[in-house]
Formats: structure tokens, C-alpha cells, sequence
């Protein structure tokens, strides 16, 4: 047996129904808007990064090691890239040999902080005896940094922050003193000593 609900309830059920669907109007009709900024310099090709490349680089050298003056190389490789330094194969005692080296910031934004140290050439044993008698002095744009120094002594020299596109001249000396005899001098006949020059840079917000 069914039963119908009284008038006033069923006045109610469509009222709720009206109230309902009037609301989805609402809803649909509303305004909208939005905001997009795009991360990055300011300037419309930029994004997160770009400007972080960085790179310092060397003197470029030509086939046999010599260096050219006005261009540039990267050197990044652990074996290193060949630098001629004038009479280093003909060294004898009391002799000085030279080379100069300019380097560079080449980042496009970030700041560079450059050190500098002698090491070992990766893949080559040098001889003890004449690698132990070796002295170094080494020069920044004139200024001494270190004189007579062993090859161990030649670690982490600070050269300074160069911004972008700032460079400096490196110069290293190499000595072999008189050992003080004949017999000590001619110990060091045919040895040679494998010594890579190592710059090391870290990056610094501008």
C-alpha cells in the first residue's frame, strides 16, 4: 500500500531542487583569471641557469707547445695539453729555464676564483733525483708568489677572483741548482722530471 507524502513536504523536495540547480548556474557563470611569471633574469629568453656556464681557460698553443698570444684553450683534460718552455729538455745544473702563461675568465657572469699548483704528470714516473732537485718560482703579473720552491711547496696559490673576461699572466721558473760536485751534478744526466702546471678555479657569485 503506498502513501502519498503530505503537499508541504513535496513543496519542499522542489524548492530544495530549484535551489540546487540555481547554484550550478552560479558556478558556471562565474569570472575567472590567472597569473603566470616566468622564472628566470628578466629578460624573456632567460630561464633558471644559462649564465652558470663556467670556464676559465689557457694560452693557446700552436702544434710543437708554443704558446700564441691572443687565443685561448680550455685544457680541461686530465693528461693535459703541451707547453713548450724553452731549454726545459737541455736543462743542466745552474741553469733557469722560463715560460709564461696567461689565463682568463671566460664565464659569462660568474666570477672566478683561481689557485694554482705544480703536480705530477698523470701517466709518467719522474725521476727521483733530479725531480727532488728542481726549484720553482713562480710569478703573477711580475709578483713573486713563490722562489725556490720544491715542486711540493707550489700548492694552491691563491691568484685571485677575476670576473668575466678578466685575465692575468702566470709565469714559472724552473732551476737546477749546482749540486755541489761533479759527481752529484752528473747524478742527474738523462733524468727528467714529468710536472704538470695546474689551474684550479671555483665559481663566485658576481
Amino acid at each position: 500500500m503506498s502513501t502519498t507524502p503530505p503537499n508541504g513536504r513535496k513543496r519542499m523536495y522542489l524548492a530544495a531542487g530549484s535551489v540546487a540547480g540555481i547554484a550550478a548556474l552560479v558556478t558556471a557563470a562565474a569570472f575567472t583569471d590567472f597569473a603566470n611569471l616566468n622564472l628566470g633574469n628578466g629578460t624573456d629568453d632567460s630561464g633558471v641557469g644559462g649564465n652558470n656556464r663556467f670556464n676559465i681557460q689557457v694560452v693557446g698553443t700552436d702544434a710543437a707547445g708554443n704558446p700564441v698570444a691572443g687565443t685561448w684553450q680550455e685544457a680541461a683534460t686530465a693528461e693535459g695539453v703541451n707547453i713548450n718552455v724553452p731549454g726545459a729538455d737541455l736543462i743542466t745544473p745552474g741553469d733557469t729555464v722560463s715560460v709564461s702563461i696567461p689565463f682568463r675568465n671566460e664565464s659569462p657572469v660568474l666570477t672566478a676564483d683561481i689557485a694554482f699548483s705544480l703536480q705530477d704528470r698523470p701517466g709518467f714516473t719522474s725521476d727521483a733525483t733530479i725531480a727532488d732537485a728542481l726549484r720553482y718560482t713562480v710569478s703573477l703579473d711580475g709578483a713573486p708568489l713563490v722562489t725556490d720552491a720544491t715542486q711540493a711547496a707550489v700548492a694552491d696559490l691563491d691568484l685571485g677572483d677575476y670576473p668575466t673576461g678578466d685575465s692575468g699572466e702566470l709565469t714559472i721558473s724552473i732551476t737546477l741548482p749546482d749540486q755541489g760536485s761533479g759527481d752529484a751534478n752528473n747524478a742527474l744526466q738523462g733524468q727528467v722530471s714529468y710536472v704538470q702546471a695546474h689551474f684550479d678555479a671555483v665559481s663566485v657569485q658576481p
